[in-house]
């Protein structure tokens, strides 16, 4: 799979021509390390919470079961509502381009 990734990029951009909910989400992390947080924010506005979800990560025998899948639920509501968002934005790090994916080439070639 990491072959894939490192010579395809995301396997949902490669087959079906949309990004995925994350994509950006490494580009960010870098920016992030570099201390560019407006960069960061740019390539995926949840970047920032990564180090919240490392820190609820390492406590997680110490949260309760019912907070901890609370965390997890909006945690994923939260990354479709964004992912939604910059779907239907104009930029460069989220697209939908069908016509680029797999799919769309192996079924428009027959």
């Amino acid at each position: 799979m990491a072959m894939f990734y490192y010579k395809h990029g995301c396997p949902l951009r490669f087959f079906i021509g949309i990004c995925c909910p994350g994509c950006g989400m490494t580009r960010a992390l870098l920016a992030l390390l570099k201390l560019d947080f407006a960069l960061a924010f740019e390539m995926h506005p949840l970047v920032f919470l990564i180090p919240v979800a490392v820190i609820i990560y390492l406590l997680r025998k110490r949260i309760p079961k019912k907070v901890m899948t609370a965390l997890c639920i909006f945690a994923l509501v939260l990354l479709t509502a964004v992912y939604v968002i910059r779907l239907g934005e104009e930029g460069n790090v989220v697209y939908a381009d069908f016509k680029s994916g797999l799919i769309y080439k192996f079924f428009s070639s027959i």
